[in-house]
């Protein structure tokens, strides 16, 4: 199925403008209403019935986000993440899980098999919205490209903690202290070849940098979960982790400059 018609302006009403997403979804009625929220916030949607139909679709074209339907038939949403994951050209791909329940159970399945989020239907479009455009990093103003990316954009943490010198002082620091910690523990984890270590390891040093507003070390960090997880690349991890370590002397710069 083509890309259905951007029918709206880029405004504040349209947060997923210019936007490309993949629906992997095998009910009608559900495609319809999910594609009317996607098409009405500026997306640009595109359906797929079921897991393998979504992977020849995302070999064909490129997509922004994938939305997985955990339970579809040919192919669950659990073994279409396994085959995106396992594939170079389609390992990055930002994926959403649509799950009937949010038990803490399936919540830990959809993030373990590779799952980027999840979210239960039905859901608030407000909600999906803002899941998208977390994991994309488009704006609705599309202010900088991607290329124009500072390492860390210290607004995002401003947001949450108030305009507060000290504090974004105190929080950037220990951001930079234990990201430096979890570094030195992931490369002993790859000089034995720990890829479960890794896994765990990128994991938890993801999460801190998204929240800073650390970008290109969050998407790095996320970039060697998922290969540790699935590719188990010795030259793809150590690439991703010396990128990783200068990531972070850029992040300290920028910080020493902006906070001093």
């Amino acid at each position: 199925m083509p890309y259905q018609k951007d029918r709206l302006a880029n405004n504040t009403s349209t947060p997923l403008h210019g936007i490309k997403i993949l629906v992997a979804e095998d009910h009608v009625f559900n495609q319809e209403i999910i594609t009317d929220i996607l098409e009405n916030a500026g997306a640009a949607v595109c359906i797929a019935q079921n897991g393998m139909e979504a992977l020849n679709l995302m070999k064909q074209k490129p997509f922004d986000c994938v939305l997985l339907d955990v339970q579809m038939p040919v192919m669950d949403g659990f073994q279409t993440i396994e085959r995106i994951r396992a594939d170079p050209t389609l390992a990055m791909t930002p994926v959403i899980a649509m799950t009937a329940s949010a038990s803490n159970e399936d919540r830990c399945r959809c993030l373990s098999a590779g799952m980027n989020d999840f979210i239960e239907k039905p859901f608030e479009p407000a909600r999906l919205h803002h899941m998208i455009t977390g994991l994309t990093q488009i704006t609705v103003t599309h202010a900088l490209p991607r290329a124009a990316k500072k390492p860390i954009d210290l607004s995002v943490l401003t947001n949450w903690i108030g305009d507060d010198k000290i504090k974004l002082q105190k929080f950037t620091g220990s951001f930079l202290d234990s990201a430096h910690l979890d570094l030195i523990e992931i490369n002993a984890a790859l000089e034995i070849k720990d890829f479960v270590a890794l896994t765990t390891l990128a994991h938890h040093i993801s999460s801190p940098a998204r929240m800073v507003g650390a970008s290109d070390f969050y998407e790095l960090s996320k970039q060697l979960e998922i290969t540790s997880r699935t590719i188990c690349d010795t030259g793809v991890a150590h690439n991703l982790i010396s990128q990783m370590h200068v990531a972070l002397e850029q992040i300290a710069e920028i910080v020493s400059q902006e906070l001093a």
